[in-house]
């Protein structure tokens, strides 16, 4: 027998939520946001594309076609951050996700920064490069698994790293949110019914130097070129990035995708460039008319940590009754490493999480932060991969976009309240600091 009953079980009384709430316990205890010598900044960047054929990964539908050309460059992105006594490095990838099966420890490997000081993303472009994930899920939404890419991605990371540590300068950072409902939309549940994350996060560093960058994340998925796109592209978070660096002002921009779960992409263009220079032209003129407002201030404080965590057993449902067993669904899909990360620059908190974080569990977790003077930025794909963690409220509803709750929910109800718990977990203990 291949069904299980659907485990309902609520999460606060199960093993795994006990266990992850003392490592988050053991976590606060041994956690310091370690005050140093102030925050040196540098950025760097290595070319994605590679010498060989890959897959195009992002639309099942594509049936791993190989990519046909390329439409524009994609690119490993880092800022590393360091304040004399501690390192942290932001590491955005022009991929669908960040592949679980990237050996860190090689890749820092004699670099003077370690494993547990790198903070992932990606920026979801579904017309990137695949082929690097093995198993089923790899294949349906990646292709054909090739064993050069997982290298390739890998010595590019560490070119954008090394580059990156080689420009460190004192500078000053600056945070602010733009508001940019007009280019996000519910898909899951549409805009009646559900909400959005409408917000543009940035934060600007200016180098003692006069050197400028921006970090930017938006909530939008990276979706304006469906699955007849056949050529290499970042999709908007590329154009967008390419619009800002042509600033007399700007050096160097770095985009991460923030709560792109149940988030569309709204343009009143309909396919492909258009809708990407749309989306791109909106979000980089607002950045742009509020770049002069950004205050930004010395800092000393740099925080970069994880946190562990576990999940119920994979409960892939076929109904609101039945699961597939898990030893078929790890047969299938395989495991996954599952963290919560945190990156911290003075009164700014970005959490990255292992899945597609849904936009509707971002604004209370917004709220609370700012409650206790912290700008929060939620990034999706930090390294590992669960699927969607979506509202609660919609599970077991089938007069929805059923993709998120079905397709590609992977772990069962009550995930979006365990998230957002732990989420909040890390923001108090981040206030303390």
């Amino acid at each position: 027998m291949f069904l299980v009953p659907l485990d309902r079980t609520p999460y606060q009384k199960t093993n795994y939520y006990y266990n992850t709430i003392n490592r988050l316990d053991s976590l606060e205890k041994s956690l310091l946001t370690i005050e140093g010598d102030t925050l040196k900044v540098g950025w760097g960047r290595s070319s994605l594309i590679p010498n060989f054929i890959t897959p195009l990964a992002g639309y099942g539908s594509r049936k791993g076609a190989k990519y046909q050309g390329i439409e524009d460059s994609i690119w490993t992105s880092v800022m590393v951050f360091d304040n004399g006594i501690s390192k942290a490095a932001y590491i955005s990838l022009d991929l669908l996700i960040v592949p679980s099966v990237l050996n860190i420890e090689s890749i820092v490997d004699s670099l003077p920064i370690e494993s547990s000081q790198i903070f992932f993303t990606a920026s979801h472009s579904h017309s990137s490069i695949g082929g690097f994930l093995p198993g089923l899920a790899g294949k349906l939404f990646a292709g054909d698994y090739n064993p050069k890419v997982i290298p390739f991605i890998s010595n590019s990371i560490r070119k954008a790293l090394m580059n990156a540590i080689k420009n460190l300068e004192i500078a000053r950072i600056g945070f602010t949110k733009i508001n940019a409902g007009e280019f996000i939309t519910n898909r899951l549940v549409g805009d009646s019914l559900g909400i959005s994350d409408p917000w543009i996060r940035v934060i600007k560093v200016e180098k003692k130097s006069g050197k400028k960058a921006l970090l930017f994340t938006y909530s939008a998925h990276a979706t304006c070129y469906g699955d007849n796109q056949l050529k290499i592209s970042s999709d908007y978070p590329g154009k967008s990035i390419s619009i800002l660096e042509k600033l007399p002002d700007i050096d160097f921009a770095i985009y991460g995708a923030g709560s792109v779960g149940s988030m569309a992409p709204f343009t009143k263009s309909k396919y492909g460039k258009d809708r990407v220079d749309e989306m791109a032209l909106g979000i980089s003129n607002k950045i742009i008319l509020h770049l002069d407002s950004i205050s930004t201030f010395y800092e000393k404080k740099l925080t970069v940590s994880n946190l562990k965590i576990e999940m119920m057993n994979p409960s892939f449902k076929l109904n609101k009754f039945f699961a597939v067993r898990p030893w078929v669904f790890n047969w299938l899909i395989g495991d996954t490493k599952k963290k919560l990360s945190f990156l911290k620059l003075g009164n700014t908190l970005m959490v990255g999480t292992p899945c597609d974080f849904s936009g509707e569990l971002a604004p209370p977790l917004d709220a609370i932060a700012s409650k206790k003077n912290i700008n929060l930025i939620i990034n999706s794909f930090n390294g590992g991969y669960v699927g969607y963690i979506t509202k609660d409220e919609w599970y077991d509803k089938t007069d929805i976009n059923t993709y998120e709750t079905y397709t590609m929910n992977w772990f069962g109800p009550n995930n979006g309240s365990y998230f957002s718990e732990l989420i909040e977990s890390i923001i108090d203990i981040n206030a303390k600091y």
